[in-house]
């Protein structure tokens, strides 16, 4: 026969029961919702990175190549570095020192123009350069053309440093193309500093977003899964009546 103090059969906890099964959903969410954040910051980063054309103006690598592009033609681009175990690169320079530019045109028309190589300090822009133009330059090739399309630049940086190269195409027609490619000597990973700082905030960020989460689906599993207070001690029989009187025959 059951009790009548409710209190000594508390009924189940139906929530309990309800929520116990949304536990995993709700790790699963957060856990995703991590990883989604963390997406979004990588494409974040990608989009907004500059592309090789854009980072070093129009040198950068292409179809498996690096490739310079001036005008409506490209010229094939190869660094060597003599004096260093990397001795080939395509945009910065690793070290200083001396260093050859081959420039090699695709087009026949690059062979029948007059080129002209220029590299000047990086002071923060063409209006600046304007300027003072010899007093920025480093090194200077005076306008040639070159039947074979194959042109050898050497130079020496004793300083590592920001700098660009101008190269700067005329025809016998009028055309007149130039092509700038900023670049660095002995600074390529304060270059790329601003990107390896931006990938660890992003994964920072991510990281902290999933404990987040993670603490909050702990937090909720523990309130549904609380047991249920203990039933009170029986009640001791009243003392104060005595025993039952025994009716009269």
């Amino acid at each position: 026969m059951r009790d009548g103090n409710p209190e000594a059969h508390p009924a189940p906890d139906v929530g309990e029961d309800r929520l116990a099964p949304r536990e995993p959903c709700r790790f699963t969410r957060g856990f995703r919702l991590a990883v989604l954040s963390a997406a979004a910051v990588v494409v974040t980063m990608v989009a907004g990175a500059p592309a090789p054309a854009e980072a070093h103006g129009r040198l950068g690598a292409a179809e498996g190549r690096c490739r310079l592009f001036i005008g409506p033609d490209i010229m094939n681009f190869t660094g060597y570095l003599p004096e260093a175990s990397k001795n080939e690169f395509c945009e910065d320079i690793p070290a200083t020192g001396p260093i050859i530019m081959v420039f090699d045109a695709e087009q026949e028309e690059l062979r029948d123009m007059k080129v002209e190589l220029r590299i000047v300090k990086d002071i923060g822009g063409e209006e600046k350069e304007n300027e003072d133009l010899q007093a920025v330059t480093v090194a200077y090739r005076e306008p040639k053309s070159y039947p074979t399309g194959t042109i050898n630049f050497e130079h020496t940086f004793n300083e590592p440093g920001y700098f660009v190269g101008i190269v700067t195409v005329t025809g016998d027609h009028g055309e007149r193309w130039v092509s700038r490619f900023p670049f660095s000597v002995g600074k390529s990973f304060m270059r790329d500093l601003p990107v390896y700082l931006t990938l660890g905030l992003g994964t920072i960020a991510a990281f902290l977003i999933y404990l987040v989460h993670r603490r909050r689906d702990t937090t909720t599993a523990a309130k549904a899964h609380k047991p249920p207070p203990p039933p009170p001690p029986p009640s001791a029989p009243d003392e104060d009546h005595g025993p039952e009187a025994t009716p009269a025959e």
